[in-house]
């Protein structure tokens, strides 16, 4: 992990083993090699006291402004700091410097000794930049190998920040992880770019100190090597997806989610928000990726409420980092046959719910991704595979989003009214745009499933629906697909009143309804409008 050990100075004398400096002395002209080194090493230590030594006063910038950082493209990044009360009314600048290129911002120090500047909004590129802050006149920090690219927030819990170190390195951890549901063979693949650098914080609520780990608090790690291990896997591969897409654009993932935790951790004035997530105001970020909703799934009471929670948590993010249609990407929960999670299907209609959720200040740029049909047949596993067609399908909604284009989408459900002609009949129309050219598919729950070959066209029937009368009482329903539409009935139902789709926590249905973009229907409930629908 060499970037862990990166230093602005090396002294060469330092690198000396004990037994190798015995040898010198017994060599007169060595010893005055060995002096001049000592010479050089004080005179490069003095440098490096310098530079983080104001008279007297140190300079604070928040932990995550140091080497190898990721700044965002074409947003103002707003750094906020402080020194000493003494230096009140002087000037803080800074310089970004790289290439043919330089940028300049600069603030004036306040009477309590604080400060903050404001860079410029700068196009992003694989130039690496040196950035330079100055306190009247003195160099008093230097950040080297900064990038100016994509930034992006990875948030939730466990499956979100599942990555090889923390999930699969031992064997008690794999087993944990995995229930042996699958083997190490089956793991995901660790991507390798070193334009890809992150920040994985440290699992401690510290709202003073942005919570980094040992092997962080020097530099930013890279998608290389064994720092890899420490990136999770949906992060991964939305990397590789948006650099393969612009290769130019460097990739920066700040990590907070936190396995085991319930969305009110993560909610403005939860731990976590105060630990990881307040302290990054100023910043500029691209998007945030969310995949979160397990914990909340263990109760009736926090799964009723996770709609308004979840609300509350896409309006908090955008707030904090002042942009009202900041991108925002969520995964609907995957199937799951286990333990604890038994309302994981109000959840997933919550998630649902997100994309018109009245209390949501804007629903533009906002995603969900469907991961019904991703596991690759490893839904007894709480941490099922397929974590690459996931991200996958975030990134491509991301790019879209940049692109300005329609996201893309499963079919989203709009309303249902009962047919005409016959009560026991009703029909689902979807949202303009996301039911184009419906198919029935076979989901492919083998491991070899891709984004690709996520499903095959199949014959048989569609399945997994169910339709109830004013009783409540569920019965399995025929569903056909008409045009952009679906046509669903029961004959032990007199007046369809409720629909429900893949309403269960882990759905095993050999035929589900894609569109043309080769995306699932996302699993639903849905109350029938008393109005008729004329065909």
């Amino acid at each position: 992990m060499a970037n862990r050990f990166r230093s602005s100075h090396i002294c060469v004398a330092k690198r000396i083993r004990t037994g190798s400096f015995v040898r010198v002395l017994r060599n007169p002209f060595a010893i005055l090699l060995a002096f001049i080194l000592l010479f050089s090493c004080a005179s490069a230590n003095a440098a490096e006291d310098k530079e983080t030594d104001q008279n007297g006063s140190k300079l604070t910038l928040p932990s995550y402004v140091m080497d190898g950082m990721v700044l965002q493209q074409n947003k103002i990044t707003t750094l906020n700091g402080s020194t000493a009360k003494s230096m009140s009314g002087k000037t803080v600048s800074v310089t970004l410097r790289g290439g043919k290129n330089q940028y300049n911002a600069s603030s004036r120090i306040s009477k309590a000794g604080t400060f903050s500047v404001q860079l410029p909004k700068i196009k992003g590129a694989l130039t690496q930049y040196t950035m330079k802050f100055t306190v009247a006149g003195t160099v008093a920090k230097t950040v080297n190998d900064v990038y100016v690219g994509n930034l992006f927030i990875a948030s939730g819990q466990s499956n979100m920040e599942i990555n090889y170190n923390d999930y699969f390195e031992s064997d008690s951890l794999f087993k944990t992880s995995t229930s042996l549901h699958y083997t190490r063979n089956d793991i995901p693949r660790n991507i390798n770019d070193k334009y890809v650098h992150f920040l994985s914080p440290n699992k401690i609520l510290d709202t003073k100190n942005y919570p980094l780990r040992d092997f962080e608090k020097k530099s930013w790690l890279t998608a290389t090597g064994d720092d890899v291990n420490y990136l999770g896997y949906i992060p991964q591969y939305f990397a590789q997806r948006l650099r393969k897409q612009y290769p130019n654009i460097p990739i920066g993932f700040i990590q907070t989610a936190w396995g085991g935790t319930a969305i009110s951790h993560h909610i403005k004035g939860g731990d976590i928000y105060k630990s990881r997530v307040a302290p990054l105001q100023g910043l500029g970020v691209a998007g945030v990726l969310w995949y979160q909703g397990e914990d909340d799934s263990g109760s009736m009471d926090l799964a009723l409420r996770y709609d308004i929670s979840f609300a509350t948590l896409i309006n908090d993010y955008r707030n904090l980092f002042d942009d009202a249609t900041l991108p925002f990407l969520y995964v609907q929960l995957a199937r799951y046959d286990g333990y604890g999670y038994i309302y994981d299907t109000i959840v997933r209609n919550a998630q649902l719910g997100m994309l018109n959720n009245p209390v949501i200040e804007s629903h533009k740029n906002l995603g969900m991704t469907v991961s019904i049909d991703t596991d690759k047949g490893t839904s007894k596993a709480i941490h099922p595979l397929g974590k690459e067609i996931v991200a996958q399908r975030m990134a491509n909604q991301w790019i879209a989003i940049n692109e300005r284009k329609a996201v893309p989408s499963g079919p989203l459900p709009e309303e249902a009214h009962l047919d005409s002609d016959d009560k026991s009949t009703a029909i689902i129309t979807f949202k303009e745009g996301t039911a184009v050219k419906l198919q029935a598919k076979q989901p492919n729950y083998t491991i070899s499933a891709t984004i690709d070959n996520i499903a095959n066209v199949t014959n048989t029937p569609l399945s997994g629906f169910q339709v109830a009368d004013g009783d409540g009482a569920m019965h399995n329903a025929t569903a056909t697909i008409t045009g952009n539409t679906l046509r669903i009935h029961s004959d032990e139902v007199k007046r369809i009143a409720q629909i429900q789709y893949l309403w269960q926590s882990n759905p095993n249905c050999s035929s589900i309804v894609y569109n043309d973009s080769n995306l699932p229907l996302s699993p639903f409930t849905l109350n029938v409008n008393q109005k008729t629908y004329s065909h």
